[in-house]
């Protein structure tokens, strides 16, 4: 999964005041950031789900507006079968970064579970059953859901 994190310091649209983010108000740069997702990813694909979770806890805490973070942090839930924190945190990430494939993508895994919620999960995977990045998960988990 490659989503990139966004940088805290870079201002949000309608985000006219906000107060900084415990990263910016600790001096945390972007590298850091990314370097402790990439780690996250790294303990999740390696199976434990719970030491990425807790890292990704702290990234959020940490940085709130970075939308890979959220996303890394669904996937994590996901694997651990935390459905409705899965949900939350993609909706989170949805909401940051609306138009990234991976994010749209991870939205899309998080709703499955929920029966009513599985049109939207369909509309949004055959939306980006084309893209070139996140395509053939779609395709694949387009192909596993019922008709």
């Amino acid at each position: 999964m490659d989503i990139e994190t966004t940088d805290a310091r870079e201002p949000r649209e309608g985000a006219a005041s906000e107060p900084p983010t415990l990263a910016e108000q600790q001096g945390m740069t972007q590298e850091v950031g990314d370097a402790i997702a990439c780690l996250a990813e790294a303990e999740l694909e390696a199976g434990r789900a719970d030491v990425a979770r807790a890292i990704l806890e702290g990234l959020v805490v940490t940085n709130a507006h970075d939308a890979g973070a959220w996303a890394l942090l669904s996937a994590a839930h996901r694997k651990l079968g935390q459905a409705l924190a899965a949900r939350f945190c993609a909706e989170v990430a949805a909401t940051l970064a609306p138009e990234d494939p991976w994010i749209r993508l991870g939205r899309a895994e998080a709703l499955l579970p929920y029966p009513d919620d599985r049109a939207e999960a369909r509309t949004i995977l055959e939306a980006l059953s084309n893209d070139g990045e996140v395509g053939d998960r779609a395709r694949a988990l387009l192909g596993a859901l019922p008709p």
